[in-house]
């Protein structure tokens, strides 16, 4: 089961403990809808989190397709009317999901054994590879959904103007991002600094929030720009100090990547 803290009137955090590290979705409230902003990675990670607001017509976002950030939605008590992704989402649940679904479930049968693969209802691509924002009004606050380059081809983040909250998916990470095959480090540095002189010049301090690691404000976008500079520049460290196993190894997989190049 997953932590729940209120963060204001209609907002809430959703953190989950796995084995390796800590994964983070988010509730939003208006008066007309209810958006839940990743559903993690089991089915207990979402008890209780559909009666949170029980009257309201609920919406899911997936951040991307990674398991860790879907593979909770089974575990919803009732039904979302729409569940919205990035178009290059959907191929992900038809042929790589099922076979991590698969692989969770011989490790820990007992989280994994009522989750099953629900894939996006709504799917969000303007044109060749690139989409424009998507604005859905939740009744008192408005919640943009635009895409970003980076961590994986379907990640999307989301603004809420009203409120200066920023949801970062896995495009931002603290201590460092995971990267992949074909991760473009220059646009997705060149995006996530446009975002934070955005963020550092909107009318009231933003609120930046990864899937994984710290909360905190813009300089979390130009920390993790500043690592992706340092891997295109060969300028960062073989050692990043103390990390945790999990991170020392993502940290040797983004070097091997960036080298690679």
């Amino acid at each position: 089961m997953a932590h729940v803290i209120q963060y204001r009137s209609g907002f809430w955090l959703v953190e989950s403990q796995l084995e390796d590290f800590q994964v983070r979705g988010a509730v939003i409230a208006g008066r007309e809808k209810m958006l839940i902003w990743d559903t993690l990675a089991r089915p207990t990670d979402m008890t209780g989190i559909a009666e949170m607001a029980p009257t309201l017509p609920l919406t899911v976002v997936y951040s991307h397709a990674d398991w860790d950030h879907v593979l909770g939605t089974s575990g919803l008590t009732r039904p979302p009317v729409e569940i919205i992704a990035h178009a290059l989402a959907k191929p992900r649940f038809e042929e790589e999901l099922p076979m991590v679904l698969a692989k969770r479930r011989k490790l820990d049968p007992i989280s994994y054994r009522d989750a099953t693969v629900v894939p996006p209802t709504r799917t969000v691509l303007h044109g060749p590879g690139h989409w424009g924002s998507v604005r859905l009004d939740l009744g008192g606050v408005e919640v943009e959904l635009h895409p970003i380059p980076g961590h994986t081809p379907d990640s999307i983040v989301a603004l809420l103007p009203q409120w200066g909250i920023f949801l970062g998916g896995d495009s931002v990470e603290t201590p460092l991002p995971f990267l992949n095959p074909g991760s473009p480090l220059k646009a997705w540095s060149e995006s996530l600094s446009t975002w934070a002189g955005r963020l550092e010049g909107a009318s009231k301090p933003c609120l930046v929030i990864p899937s994984h690691g710290r909360v905190g404000g813009p300089e979390l976008l130009r920390e993790t720009a500043r690592y992706l500079d340092d891997l295109l520049s060969g300028g960062v460290n073989d050692s990043m100090g103390d990390l945790s196993p999990f991170y020392r190894e993502t940290h040797t997989n983004n070097l091997a990547l960036a080298r690679g190049r």
